[in-house]
Parts: structure tokens; sequence; C-alpha cells
């Protein structure tokens, strides 16, 4: 699985620099992916928005709500999920994401999560979290107008990664997943050895909650929390750069081949030479990338 592009022999710089790099890519990405929101709720010919929503008990527990005009509970509705590693970021970074969605006709609630940490938040309370915004979303489907049931999940990065995994373990209805180059594999070594080289276990550990250590066996957190070990008939769409140095495009690929040869419906958009920001800077990148989204939702989220 390894990647000459990634490969941690090359690696000349120490991790602390690294790791700079890294949080300049990763902050870099979620600027393009969105622009800070207005504060403001208001109604403009049936169309809503609805900030800070509440939908839990914790203080990042809130979510921004789009409501199209003419909705129907047959509308498609998406749950967003942002990225940032899992330990920072918000929903004000996939700010674009959602007015994209919103002006197809989507109805969108873009949440935000508890951080990961090192002691009492990692993988399965972040789980909790969206879990308890698609609760929420489908308890106010009367007031809202919207369906109850039947979201569609999209994340990017660890928003991802934490869309597919919720969409893979959940009770809930999901129809469909958009994937931004999320982690699909923490059993990958090779993967986890990177992050060592590169001073970014830390980050990986705290979503899992437990150390690695190439001399002893892998902790089964590191295939739980994997969305490779989950995958379910979902229809999803994977979009990644094929030279991203934060994801490596192999997580994608293995995803792919899975999906393959379960037979499951997904589509394997690649982005040639693109880092983990997608290039979406670039005009004609983003009107292909946001035009899959969109079609992806629109074609797989109506109806019950």
């Amino acid at each position: 699985m390894k990647n000459n592009r990634f490969s941690t022999d090359k690696i000349k710089m120490r991790p602390s620099i690294l790791k700079r790099v890294f949080v300049f890519l990763l902050v870099s990405t979620l600027v393009i992916l969105g622009c800070a929101p207005s504060k403001k709720a208001f109604i403009d010919k049936g169309q809503q928005k609805m900030y800070n929503e509440r939908y839990g008990e914790h203080t990042r527990n809130v979510m921004d709500v789009y409501l199209p005009a003419g909705r129907t509970p047959d509308t498609p509705f998406v749950v967003l999920i942002h990225g940032g590693a899992w330990v920072q970021a918000g929903k004000e970074y996939v700010r674009d994401i959602q007015d994209t969605l919103l002006d197809h006709g989507i109805a969108v609630a873009n949440m935000n999560h508890r951080y990961a940490n090192a002691t009492d938040t990692h993988y399965k309370q972040m789980l909790q979290d969206v879990d308890h915004a698609l609760a929420y979303c489908s308890e106010h489907a009367e007031e809202w107008g919207t369906r109850d049931e039947g979201f569609t999940m999209v994340g990017a990065s660890s928003g991802a990664h934490l869309a597919m995994l919720s969409s893979y373990t959940t009770s809930k209805s999901i129809k469909a997943i958009v994937d931004f180059s999320g982690p699909t594999y923490f059993d990958d070594t090779d993967l986890l050895d990177y992050a060592v080289e590169a001073g970014l276990i830390e980050m990986v550990q705290m979503m899992t909650g437990k150390s690695y250590d190439k001399e002893k066996p892998l902790d089964s957190a590191f295939t739980d929390s994997s969305p490779l070990a989950h995958v379910k008939d979902i229809p999803v769409l994977i979009i990644h750069g094929t030279y991203d140095e934060v994801v490596p495009f192999s997580q994608s690929q293995i995803l792919d081949k899975k999906l393959t040869s379960m037979g499951f419906e997904h589509k394997f958009l690649k982005i040639p030479n693109a880092g983990h920001d997608l290039d979406l800077d670039d005009s004609e990148t983003k009107k292909l990338v946001y035009g899959a989204m969109v079609d992806w939702v629109l074609k797989h989220g109506y109806g019950k």
C-alpha cells in the first residue's frame, strides 16, 4: 500500500516542522472549503437559516440549519461534518459546501462535534454527537417541513471519516454519503508510521483513544474506528486528490476496492495531482467537485 509520494524514508524535515506544515495545509484546506457565517437567522420566501441550534448538552453540540424554499418531507437533507483532524476547526469552514447545497434545493444541518482529546472524547463520543444531531433533525421534521429519516451524510477530511463511520454503524436510515478526502483504514501501519514520523500520531491516538507502538500488536480500536471495517450498502461518492500529503490517496483506493468487491454502489472521483484541499481554488475543479456532490445528493437523497 506504500505510495512513494508519502514514503517516510523521503522525509528529511524534523517532526515538529512537519507538524506545522500539516496544520498549515489543514487550515488552508478548511479556509478554501468555506467562509465565515452570518449569525442572524432569517426567513426569505420560505427559505430558513437557523444558527447555533443546540442538539446536545456539550458546548460544541450546535448546528446551523439551512432549509430551502418549497421543501417537502421528500427533499434531500444533508448532515454536514467539518474537518480539522478531529481536534480543531468548526462548521464555518464548510460554509461554502452548505451554501452550494442550499442553492440546489437541499436542506443542510452543518454540525460541530466535540473535539477528540487524550482523556474522555474519542471516536465513540464523536459518533454519539452525530447520532444526536440526526435525532434532533428527526424530532424537528414536522416543525421544519423536512424528512424524519433517510438523511445524507457529507464530510470533509476527518469529517468525512465521521460521516462514513456513523453511516455504517448507526441504526438510523442513511440514504447516501459524500466523502471529501477522508481517512478510511487505520489498520494501515504505513499510514500510522507516516503519522509517527511526521509528528501527527497524537491526533490519531486521541481519535482512537489508544496508543500506537509499532513493536506491539495494534489495538482493536484502530480497526473499530475504520470505516472500511463496517461498510454497508449505502451509495457513497469518494472524492480524493491523487497527491494528497495529509490523507494518502491510497486510503480511498482501498475503500474503492472493497466496495467494488462487494458490489456496493459508489463512485470514485479522482482529482489528478490535487492535494488535500482538492485544488478547490481552481474554478473548474471546484465546479467539477461540487457538481458531483450535488448530483449525488439529488440522485440518492430524494424520497423515503
